[in-house]
């Protein structure tokens, strides 16, 4: 008698599971609410195809790169892209590593967003830099705040600090703000932080100055106290240079930027041997050109290019787009421009005898499809 009702209440449980099942694989019955829950997969790991990485959730924004002098490898910061945004507190700076910029290691998020109320409830692109003096990594980037007054900044300079690359500190103190020295209070942002042949480290700011887009400087000893330096670079015409990032690479100096302009929005740089040669490449608007082709390095399926060298290599790291849906229209063409974020997508910056780019093929990419294989 026992044995047939435990066989009665197993059946029964058997067709309830498999009920159960069915009803939860059927798209037309079940609709699944993920609102107000916090176990909905959010993982922090690639998608399996990681060539050009992409989180399982979301998208890479704004690429960071930077090669790490303690760990010997290149950490790519970028700002994670969820679609849909929470509202007023968005883009937290999450970060992946790669030794040959062909496979990447998540490392999840590192730096989040503050609060409604706080200045940077929604992060802006930025730089690394490590600092030997005080064994410290400096993270700049832009606090974006909120629903800003006519009294407060909707842009300025933060940075966060961390001994490891992992816990990473933000400074509450330090807010570098644009109409102190006579820029903009609402456009001051994507700082990136160099070290010039003065001895000294140098901040470019993409801002404005009497309506006209410049490259704001700012210069340092410490990475702590930063002074004004004037504009390093004036835009030419209507521009606006997004994602500076200043280098030098031989015997010439380099600046590569993203123009945000909706009839260019591609990557570009120019040249210099010196750095006042290539602040002159703007000058009153003369366009000294690098090349024959306006300095574009690649198509409008390339955005926010930044560069970083392992003393060897130098590679740029830029994001590839997306589109709603199953929109296949050619790239630019309007109203279909291809949202922001995407895929992360890698090139090696390829120096010629006369100092010109041009991007190349990734070693590591190159090596990990080199084995021939039956279909």
């Amino acid at each position: 008698m026992k044995t047939m009702i435990y066989s009665l209440t197993l059946a029964a449980l058997m067709i309830t599971s498999f009920s159960s099942c069915s009803d939860d694989n059927d798209p037309v019955l079940t609709q699944k609410d993920w609102d107000g829950t916090t176990t909905y997969f959010a993982s922090a790991d690639a998608m399996k195809f990681d060539t050009y990485y992409k989180p399982s959730v979301g998208y890479v924004g704004d690429p960071m790169p930077f090669y790490d002098p303690q760990a010997k490898d290149f950490k790519i910061m970028y700002l994670q892209e969820y679609r849909p945004n929470q509202a007023g507190t968005y883009h937290p700076i999450w970060a992946v590593s790669t030794q040959d910029a062909a496979s990447y290691r998540s490392m999840g998020e590192l730096i989040s967003c503050g609060g409604l109320s706080e200045q940077d409830a929604a992060i802006g692109t930025g730089s690394t830099i490590y600092n030997p003096s005080d064994k410290l990594y400096y993270t700049f980037y832009t606090g974006n705040k909120y629903q800003p007054t006519s009294s407060e900044n909707g842009q300025v300079v933060m940075y966060a600090t961390s001994p490891d690359f992992k816990t990473w500190t933000k400074n509450r103190t330090f807010y570098l703000k644009g109409d102190t020295d006579g820029y903009s209070k609402n456009d001051f942002r994507d700082p990136f932080v160099f070290e010039g042949e003065d001895g000294k480290y140098h901040m470019l700011v993409s801002t404005t100055k009497s309506g006209k887009g410049v490259l704001a400087e700012y210069t340092s000893t410490d990475m702590k106290s930063w002074e004004h330096a004037g504009v390093f670079m004036t835009m030419m015409w209507d521009r606006f240079y997004e994602c500076p990032d200043v280098f030098k690479m031989g015997n010439w100096w380099y600046l590569v930027y993203s123009e945000m302009h909706a009839a260019i929005r591609k990557v570009q740089y120019f040249k210099g041997r010196t750095l006042e040669e290539l602040k002159a490449t703007t000058a009153n608007d003369a366009g000294i050109w690098p090349d024959s082709h306006e300095g574009f390095l690649d198509s409008r399926g390339f955005y926010a290019g930044k560069t970083a060298s392992d003393g060897t290599n130098r590679y740029i790291w830029g994001w590839c787009p997306t589109r709603s849906g199953n929109d296949n229209t050619a790239v630019g063409a309007s109203p279909n421009e291809p949202e922001w974020a995407g895929s992360l997508v890698a090139h090696k910056v390829i120096q010629h005898a006369d100092g010109t780019l041009t991007l190349g093929l990734v070693e590591g990419i190159s090596q990990k499809y080199a084995t021939a294989s039956a279909v």
